[in-house]
């Protein structure tokens, strides 16, 4: 019988200099009626100018969209209020990586309304959650994160069978299956009573099942205020977000909240940033007021659970994906551990010894169908006489193997990350490097250099250099664009991921 294995990493530390890539849940967004409205007037520029350090960050941005796209002709019985989009607003979807259609104005304008909605999101590029498909999972520098979009509220009774029902045994069972092969799970999911800030028996009986299934937070909106958070077997529980681009009037519903959560020393920390709309428009600004999310982040800062990260994919020839976990080793505080269990028996089939591990990223380097894994290592070189950051590429199929046994490649490395336009393309390596030189070491001397380069079989060769007068010190790749971060991790640069093949 045929072994399946699945690959353990056991790993400490991850990128101090910077933060770590972060997750931001916002609230409920509106396309239509007043916002519409406010678009014709002062133009879509207009509508984020009040929330670009939000928007501007190293962050994958997940949202829920209440309406569907087509004409108010089409708007069905028993669905008032009605929410038609022109297909031209949604280009106000660009900061956002996923939205949510899992909510009760999804259906507006019926099922064809819903599936036209979530096609026409994905050619703006951003991937649409609802009806059946509800599931999503992201590759970050952290693993891979589940997230599942759900509702709990419909407008017309018989629109429940068009969304998979939040305490079914198929969403349970998704979620279950999701948290074995992520490094988390969020729920992202439309609940409650409208204008009410405290939770139902029943969203708090559904938070219990959906955390018993695996779930590690659980994010909520609908009421369009600001709700309580609790702790639910040390997993956060956010009930409501309230509005985050919205016309509603009363002065409850121009407050929200967005949720900001990235993994830190393998814990899983979210915290509630207060926004505010003044009264009279419909303009989201950052809010210097935190009283309404005080309360809320003093749980959240006492409920951070413990997080593995995890990678599937198909690091073996295994017919099966394989599984990379990512894990704190309680012996050594700045060293890591790669080892092969055999998923089987449990058996283990490989242990490393410690290494100085900074990052790792799965990737296809030589085109055969199998990963291999880029890791980022702290590492003495003779070459600039110093401890820094070497990159490493290894593949796992039997045994832990070094294709390329580490370098900072032309330049001293500050962050590198393998990129491809496309499942079908070669991946290339971009590289962010300080402007000095291993000849002339300066760590002062201003400015950045970005290279690419591509795999020739046994190491490296440069495609492209462009030379930056910026301060930067992390890349991200979303959307066809490097996008490069200072420390604090708001965006300095993009730049065209087709210029760098």
């Amino acid at each position: 019988m045929q072994l399946i294995i699945t690959l353990v990493l056991l790993f400490v530390c991850m990128p101090q200099d910077g933060p770590a890539e972060e997750i931001q849940f916002f609230g409920d967004v509106l396309l239509s009626r007043g916002v519409d409205e406010l678009i014709a007037h002062q133009g879509k520029d207009s509508v984020w100018r009040g929330v670009q350090s939000l928007l501007n960050r190293d962050a994958i941005n997940i949202a829920n969209l209440e309406g569907a796209v087509g004409e108010a002709s089409s708007c069905v019985a028993n669905h008032n209020p009605c929410f038609p989009i022109k297909t031209n607003n949604l280009d106000l979807l660009t900061p956002f990586d996923i939205v949510s259609l899992a909510n009760n104005h999804s259906l507006d304008l019926g099922l064809k309304g819903l599936k036209h909605t979530a096609r026409e999101a994905s050619a703006h590029g951003v991937s649409a959650l609802g009806e059946k498909e509800f599931i999503k999972i992201l590759r970050t520098r952290d693993g891979d994160v589940g997230i599942v979009a759900l509702t709990d509220v419909v407008n017309e009774k018989s629109d429940r069978r068009y969304h998979n029902l939040p305490d079914s045994s198929v969403v349970l069972d998704a979620i279950s299956r999701l948290k074995r092969k992520t490094s988390y799970v969020a729920v992202y999911v439309h609940w409650g009573r409208e204008l009410d800030s405290l939770p139902t028996e029943r969203m708090r009986s559904l938070a219990k099942q959906f955390v018993l299934a695996g779930a590690d937070i659980v994010v909520g909106h609908h009421p369009h205020v600001i709700g309580t958070a609790e702790c639910v077997d040390n997993r956060p529980v956010i009930y409501s977000l309230g509005n985050f681009l919205f016309d509603q009037k009363y002065e409850s519903t121009k407050q929200g909240a967005v949720l900001r959560c990235s993994i830190v020393k393998d814990k899983l920390f979210c915290q509630l940033i207060e926004i505010k709309t003044p009264m009279n428009s419909f303009i989201p600004q950052m809010s210097e007021d935190n009283s309404n999310t005080r309360d809320a982040n003093q749980v959240l800062s006492s409920c951070a659970p413990r997080i593995s990260r995890a990678w599937s994919d198909k690091f073996t020839h295994s017919p099966v994906k394989d599984k990379v976990l990512v894990d704190k080793s309680d012996h050594e505080e700045k060293l890591s551990r790669i080892a092969l269990y055999d998923m089987a028996n449990s058996k283990l089939k490989f242990k490393s010894s410690p290494m100085p591990i900074q990052s790792l990223q799965p990737v296809d380097v030589n085109g055969d169908g199998i990963k291999e894994v880029m890791l980022i290592q702290d590492v003495y070189s003779t070459l600039d006489e110093e401890i820094a950051k070497r990159v490493y590429i290894y593949s796992m199929d039997t045994r832990l193997k070094a294709m390329w046994r580490g370098s900072a490649l032309s330049r001293p490395l500050l962050d590198a990350l393998f990129i491809s336009a496309s499942k079908n393309q070669t991946p290339v390596l971009v590289a962010l490097h300080s402007s000095d030189t291993y000849l002339v070491r300066d760590k002062t001397k201003p400015g950045r250099i970005v290279m690419s380069y591509k795999w020739n079989g046994f190491g490296f060769t440069g495609i492209k250099e462009t030379r930056l007068d910026i301060a930067a010190d992390r890349l991200s790749f979303s959307r066809g664009y490097i996008n490069l971060f200072s420390s604090d991790g708001s965006i300095v640069q993009r730049l065209s991921a087709a210029d760098y093949y």
